[in-house]
Formats: structure tokens, sequence, C-alpha cells
């Protein structure tokens, strides 16, 4: 058992505070201590050690008749008789028995909100973000007219061109010149095993600080319960690891120099216009020219009622389809043509 420290209570009926822990009765008014007392530490004032034996391990009892604490020592209540046997509780019990009626208390004098006026409340809340949610994120209406239909198509022309090149396999049709051994790529690969001294951290006990806890006894005194609390160091080591030794190992394979011919994009003829009037550019090959790739791009102006100007590329099948004068929604196209 820790030292034992006296505790001290207030009187109830008369307002005395500090009273020591060993009184049973007030001293300002006399009266007895009762289940309304609660017992607290003012000063850590330890009783001496032939006291200290003297005072029981257990808490005081509670007395059914006439709700005086009396010593676990007193087998019959210092304030009508009755029997230790008689009552029930003891000092914790009354005081858990208090906490639940404080409880209880405070959930009555602050009733929770009626569930439906906090849904309603929620409800009010995201009516407001929907709201909000519609004003600043569902597109506003921007009328326009188509004012011009543009279009620009062109060809690709090649020519046949020889051209010198090297790889590590030989295409058909080419002509070799040389070849020779080259890297192709390098293995990585085990060379030899060391031994490498690491340095290691590690968490170890390098004494032990002891703190204190104070147990309320429920007899007008605390007994101080003493613990063990380890402190920790860093302590740094070292440990031998096994760590591979890798090495680059270069792979020859044979390269090939080779000349081949090639069709290649030598210029590129264009024609644009306005209106559906698209049509390919003419052009003339050469005797080592052929025709390419062909492209075209259509775009599309609209202009709004407060005159500015927005235009859109689209295909080639959505711009036969419109036609200059027609109406339409910008807000909708955005999302379906690619804005210029």
């Amino acid at each position: 058992m820790g030292r034992i420290i006296m505790g001290y209570w207030d009187c109830q009926y008369c307002g005395a505070k500090g009273n020591p822990g060993d009184k049973r009765e007030c001293p300002n008014c006399g009266h007895p201590r009762d289940e309304s007392v609660t017992f607290y530490m003012k000063d850590k004032e330890y009783v001496s050690a032939e006291k200290a034996e003297t005072v029981s391990k257990n808490p005081d009892w509670y007395c059914s008749f006439c709700n005086t604490l009396n010593s676990d020592n007193d087998e019959f209540c210092k304030g009508c008789g009755a029997s230790k046997a008689d009552s029930e509780k003891n000092y914790f019990e009354i005081q858990e028995e208090k906490r639940r009626k404080a409880l209880e208390a405070a959930q009555a004098a602050h009733p929770q909100a009626p569930t439906r006026a906090r849904s309603g409340k929620k409800w009010i809340f995201f009516g407001i973000l929907a709201a909000l949610l519609i004003f600043f994120l569902i597109p506003r209406k921007t009328p326009a007219k188509i004012t011009s239909l543009d279009w620009e198509r062109n060809i690709s022309i090649e020519q046949n061109v020889l051209c010198e090149e090297d790889d590590w396999s030989l295409p058909s049709g080419a002509e070799l010149t040389s070849s020779r051994e080259e890297i192709h790529h390098y293995d990585h690969v085990i060379d030899h095993y060391e031994d490498v001294e690491v340095e290691k951290s590690r968490q170890v006990i390098d004494h032990y600080d002891t703190e204190y806890e104070y147990r309320d006894m429920g007899n007008g005194y605390f007994e101080e319960v003493p613990h063990d609390v380890p402190v920790y160091k860093t302590e740094y080591y070292y440990e031998t690891e096994r760590r591979p030794v890798y090495v680059d190992i270069p792979q020859y394979q044979t390269k090939y120099y080779y000349t081949i011919w090639r069709w290649k994009e030598n210029r590129k003829v264009t024609d644009s216009g306005t209106g559906h009037t698209a049509k390919w550019p003419e052009y003339t090959l050469a005797s080592d020219e052929r025709e390419g790739t062909r492209s075209g791009t259509y775009t599309v102006t609209f202009t709004t009622e407060k005159g500015k100007t927005r235009t859109y590329e689209m295909s080639e099948s959505d711009w036969n389809g419109v036609n200059v004068g027609d109406e339409y929604d910008l807000s909708k196209l955005d999302n379906r043509f690619k804005k210029r």
C-alpha cells in the first residue's frame, strides 16, 4: 500500500470549506458528513506511518436509515446505531448514483431538438445549395446565327527518295552497303557479393521514472500509487549485410547499313473557300511523285446578338448539314464541336 494523504470535504449545511477527511462531523456546525460529501486533495499532506496503519483500506459505508457515512471500521452507524449489515451502499456507489442523477437532470434541462425540426433545417440547407448549383452550373442560352462557312482542303504529294538507313535487320527491297557487330543492349548481372556494415537504430529502455496516481479511498483519505514508467533512448548499432554487386555486360548483334527507296512527303497543295463549294486542289505530278493523303478542315462561324463571333470546327458531314442564317444555342455546341 502506498503512502496515505489527508483528504478534505466541504459541509453542505453550513458551507464550511476544507474540513479534514478524518473529521466525521463539521467543525463549524457539528453536522455529520452524509451522502452529499465528495473528497478532494488540497495539499499533499501525508499522514504518519503510525496513523496510516489505522486507516481502513475500504470506503465509508452509507447508512440507509439516517444517511450518515460511517467508517469501514464501524459496525454500527454513528448517527442512529443501525447495523452495517443492514445497509447496502458504500461511498463509491453513492458517487456513481450522484453522477447518474446529474446526467439525467442535465438531459432533462436541455432536451434534444425534435427530429423533424432538425430535418427541416437540413432540407432548407440542401434546397439553397441545389439552387446555387443550378444557377452556377446550368449553362445559360447563347443564341447566335451562322454568318460564315469556311473550308480548306489539302493533298500531300510524295516523292520517291533513296534513303540511307541502318537497323538490326535488313528490310525487303534494301541494298546492303555494310554491316558490323555493335552493342545492342546491356545485361545487368550479379558479379559478386560483398559485406557492408549498415548503421541501424532501435529504441531501448534507458531507465525508469516514477509517476504517481492518487486514488480516492472513499473514507477521507487518498492513496499515493507509484508507477514505474520506462524512459527510452535511441541506440545505434551496426549490422553486416551481404549485398550483390552488379556489372553491365554488353551484348553484341549485327547492325546493317543500307540504302532503300522510300515515299516521303515532298510538298502539299491547298485550296480553300467559303460556302458549300469545297473542292480538291488541282495539281500536276512529276515522274517520281505520287498522291499521298488527303485532309480537310471545315469551320462554322456564329455571331451573337451582341456582335461577338465564335468559330467551331466540324466534320464534313455536320458542316454540309448547316447553312448561313441558321440559328443555334451556342451553350449546346461547346461540348459537341472543337472551338477554334
